[in-house]
Protein backbone atom coordinates (compact mmCIF):
# COMPACT_ATOMS: atom_id res chain seq x y z
CA UNK A 1 0.00 0.00 0.00
CA UNK A 2 1.18 3.51 -0.85
CA UNK A 3 -0.20 6.72 0.62
CA UNK A 4 0.45 9.79 -1.51
CA UNK A 5 -0.29 13.42 -0.61
CA UNK A 6 -2.02 15.41 -3.34
CA UNK A 7 -0.22 18.77 -2.97
CA UNK A 8 -3.04 20.68 -4.70
CA UNK A 9 -5.89 19.42 -2.53
CA UNK A 10 -4.07 18.27 0.60
CA UNK A 11 -5.88 14.93 0.22
CA UNK A 12 -4.15 11.65 1.08
CA UNK A 13 -4.71 9.04 -1.63
CA UNK A 14 -4.29 5.31 -1.02
CA UNK A 15 -2.89 3.10 -3.80
CA UNK A 16 -2.25 -0.61 -3.96
CA UNK A 17 1.23 -1.54 -5.18
CA UNK A 18 -0.19 -2.31 -8.62
CA UNK A 19 -2.18 0.96 -8.80
CA UNK A 20 0.81 2.97 -7.61
CA UNK A 21 3.12 1.52 -10.27
CA UNK A 22 0.51 2.03 -13.00
CA UNK A 23 -0.12 5.67 -11.95
CA UNK A 24 3.60 6.38 -11.57
CA UNK A 25 4.38 4.99 -15.02
CA UNK A 26 1.44 6.85 -16.58
CA UNK A 27 2.68 10.15 -15.16
CA UNK A 28 6.29 9.54 -16.16
CA UNK A 29 5.28 8.63 -19.72
CA UNK A 30 3.09 11.73 -19.97
CA UNK A 31 5.94 13.91 -18.72
CA UNK A 32 8.44 12.31 -21.09
CA UNK A 33 6.14 12.75 -24.09
CA UNK A 34 5.48 16.41 -23.26
CA UNK A 35 9.19 17.05 -22.67
CA UNK A 36 10.07 15.63 -26.11
CA UNK A 37 7.29 17.66 -27.75
CA UNK A 38 8.48 20.81 -26.00
CA UNK A 39 12.06 20.34 -27.19
CA UNK A 40 10.89 19.87 -30.78
CA UNK A 41 8.61 22.90 -30.52
CA UNK A 42 11.43 25.06 -29.11
CA UNK A 43 13.81 24.05 -31.88
CA UNK A 44 11.21 24.72 -34.59
CA UNK A 45 10.18 28.06 -33.05
CA UNK A 46 13.80 29.26 -32.95
CA UNK A 47 14.44 28.16 -36.53
CA UNK A 48 11.26 29.88 -37.80
CA UNK A 49 11.96 33.04 -35.80
CA UNK A 50 15.48 33.35 -37.24
CA UNK A 51 14.21 32.68 -40.77
CA UNK A 52 11.46 35.31 -40.43
CA UNK A 53 13.87 37.95 -39.09
CA UNK A 54 16.47 37.15 -41.76
CA UNK A 55 13.86 37.37 -44.52
CA UNK A 56 11.74 40.33 -43.43
CA UNK A 57 14.18 42.70 -41.71
CA UNK A 58 17.34 44.61 -42.68
CA UNK A 59 20.11 42.02 -43.09
CA UNK A 60 22.80 44.67 -42.58
CA UNK A 61 21.59 45.65 -39.11
CA UNK A 62 23.21 43.40 -36.48
CA UNK A 63 21.60 44.82 -33.36
CA UNK A 64 18.78 47.07 -32.31
CA UNK A 65 15.03 47.25 -32.78
CA UNK A 66 13.26 47.26 -36.14
CA UNK A 67 9.55 47.44 -36.93
CA UNK A 68 7.69 46.68 -40.13
CA UNK A 69 4.07 47.45 -40.95
CA UNK A 70 1.89 44.41 -41.60
CA UNK A 71 -1.46 46.05 -42.32
CA UNK A 72 -4.62 46.79 -40.31
CA UNK A 73 -2.47 48.49 -37.66
CA UNK A 74 -0.35 45.41 -36.94
CA UNK A 75 3.43 45.59 -36.81
CA UNK A 76 6.17 43.04 -36.54
CA UNK A 77 8.95 44.03 -34.19
CA UNK A 78 12.36 42.37 -34.17
CA UNK A 79 15.02 43.04 -31.58
CA UNK A 80 18.41 41.89 -32.80
CA UNK A 81 21.02 41.25 -30.15
CA UNK A 82 24.72 40.54 -29.93
CA UNK A 83 25.85 38.52 -26.94
CA UNK A 84 29.11 39.57 -25.36
CA UNK A 85 31.24 37.31 -23.25
CA UNK A 86 34.84 36.55 -22.42
CA UNK A 87 37.36 34.13 -23.82
CA UNK A 88 37.60 30.81 -22.06
CA UNK A 89 40.43 28.58 -20.90
CA UNK A 90 40.95 25.14 -22.42
CA UNK A 91 38.78 23.81 -19.57
CA UNK A 92 35.89 26.01 -20.73
CA UNK A 93 36.06 28.48 -17.83
CA UNK A 94 36.28 32.25 -18.20
CA UNK A 95 39.97 33.17 -18.51
CA UNK A 96 40.18 35.57 -15.55
CA UNK A 97 43.96 35.93 -15.84
CA UNK A 98 43.78 37.28 -19.39
CA UNK A 99 40.92 39.59 -18.44
CA UNK A 100 42.97 40.92 -15.51
CA UNK A 101 45.98 41.52 -17.78
CA UNK A 102 43.81 43.43 -20.26
CA UNK A 103 42.34 45.54 -17.45
CA UNK A 104 45.84 46.26 -16.11
CA UNK A 105 46.88 47.53 -19.55
CA UNK A 106 43.89 49.90 -19.55
CA UNK A 107 44.72 51.04 -15.98
CA UNK A 108 48.30 51.87 -16.99
CA UNK A 109 47.09 54.49 -19.48
CA UNK A 110 46.40 56.90 -16.62
CA UNK A 111 43.60 58.10 -14.32
CA UNK A 112 40.91 57.75 -16.98
CA UNK A 113 42.13 54.23 -17.73
CA UNK A 114 41.96 53.34 -14.02
CA UNK A 115 38.35 54.48 -13.87
CA UNK A 116 37.43 52.59 -17.02
CA UNK A 117 39.16 49.38 -15.87
CA UNK A 118 37.38 49.56 -12.51
CA UNK A 119 33.93 49.87 -14.11
CA UNK A 120 34.33 47.78 -17.28
CA UNK A 121 34.04 44.24 -15.87
CA UNK A 122 31.58 43.19 -13.20
CA UNK A 123 32.75 40.38 -10.96
CA UNK A 124 29.64 38.61 -9.80
CA UNK A 125 29.80 36.72 -6.51
CA UNK A 126 29.31 33.00 -6.98
CA UNK A 127 29.09 30.68 -3.97
CA UNK A 128 31.42 27.69 -4.16
CA UNK A 129 29.35 24.83 -2.75
CA UNK A 130 32.48 22.69 -2.42
CA UNK A 131 34.08 25.27 -0.12
CA UNK A 132 30.81 26.03 1.66
CA UNK A 133 30.17 22.38 2.49
CA UNK A 134 33.66 22.09 4.04
CA UNK A 135 33.32 25.19 6.26
CA UNK A 136 33.58 24.97 10.04
CA UNK A 137 30.29 25.86 11.72
CA UNK A 138 31.70 29.19 13.01
CA UNK A 139 32.37 30.34 9.42
CA UNK A 140 29.13 28.86 8.10
CA UNK A 141 27.18 30.83 10.71
CA UNK A 142 28.76 34.09 9.48
CA UNK A 143 28.26 33.51 5.74
CA UNK A 144 24.74 32.14 6.27
CA UNK A 145 23.72 35.68 7.25
CA UNK A 146 24.08 36.73 3.59
CA UNK A 147 23.03 33.53 1.78
CA UNK A 148 19.49 33.14 0.49
CA UNK A 149 18.16 29.73 -0.52
CA UNK A 150 15.12 29.08 -2.68
CA UNK A 151 13.61 25.86 -3.92
CA UNK A 152 14.82 24.97 -7.39
CA UNK A 153 12.92 23.10 -10.07
CA UNK A 154 13.49 19.37 -9.88
CA UNK A 155 15.14 17.59 -12.77
CA UNK A 156 13.72 14.40 -14.18
CA UNK A 157 15.22 11.99 -16.68
CA UNK A 158 14.22 8.59 -17.96
CA UNK A 159 17.35 6.48 -18.31
CA UNK A 160 17.22 3.69 -20.88
CA UNK A 161 18.72 0.33 -19.96
CA UNK A 162 22.28 -0.15 -21.22
CA UNK A 163 21.48 -3.48 -22.88
CA UNK A 164 18.51 -3.23 -25.23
Amino acid sequence: MHTVLNKKTGELVEYTDEQFIAERDKRLHAWEDSQKALEKAKELEMQLRKEAVDFAFDPNKQKGTERIELGNGYQAKAVKKLNYGFIKTSEGKVDKDRIERALQKIEKTGPVGELIAERLVKWTPDLSMTEYNQLDEKFKKIIDEVIVTTEGAPTLEIIEPKNK
